[in-house]
């Protein structure tokens, strides 16, 4: 019976040295003119985008419509694009993430997936940044829910139709870096290793 492993991506593979968050204050800026430094703090740990936006969205006193919301992915993907492969990015894989995921790989057993805040655009980017993407088949990405808790679902069942298998909660391990990922997984029943 296959394992299904679903890693998050921020903390947990690699480290965008601020890249996401700076750009997710750019495209504030570049909208609707606000300097970042009349923002709180971002909490950006364990939440989606979708609930960054949310909450950015409110702080600048925007309508959180359809239609801002793309203008606003599309800017925010835009610098996430740029600062990725500014000449000045300091971003890295965590200590053994290269290692873990070939060896995953190459000796089967598992199926790997992603469980992520982060919208799809946004998280494939971040993996081709470090050419990690070809080691995931599916996944559940932040604009699939605001709430983290109810990415495991979608992503399970993503998993299950890209690759013809049915996976037992009992087989399935969210591996995360924040309490969101903890929780996350136990909103599913899932094992959950946390790093």
């Amino acid at each position: 019976m296959p394992r299904l492993l679903l890693f998050d991506i921020d903390g947990t593979l690699l480290d965008t040295g601020g890249a996401g968050g700076a750009s997710l204050l750019d495209a504030v800026e570049e909208l609707y003119g606000v300097p970042r430094e009349s923002l709180p703090p971002l909490n950006l740990a364990g939440a989606t985008d979708g609930g960054i936006v949310r909450q950015l969205f409110g702080q600048v006193g925007r309508e959180m419509t359809p239609a801002a919301v793309d203008e606003y992915m599309r800017s925010y993907l835009g610098h996430l694009q740029r600062r990725l492969h500014d000449q000045e990015f300091i971003g890295r894989t965590l200590p053994g993430t290269r290692e873990l995921l070939q060896a995953l790989s190459t000796a089967g057993g598992a199926d790997l997936g992603l469980l992520t805040g982060n919208v799809r655009r946004g998280a494939e980017m971040k993996l081709a940044r470090f050419d990690l993407g070809a080691h995931f088949v599916e996944g559940a990405f932040g604009d699939d829910a605001e709430d983290r808790n109810l990415l495991g679902p979608v992503a399970m069942r993503r998993m299950s139709g890209a690759t013809g298998r049915t996976y037992p909660v009992s087989e399935v391990i969210v591996i995360g870096d924040t309490p969101k990922d903890i929780a996350c997984a136990h909103a599913i029943g899932a094992r959950c290793l946390a790093v």
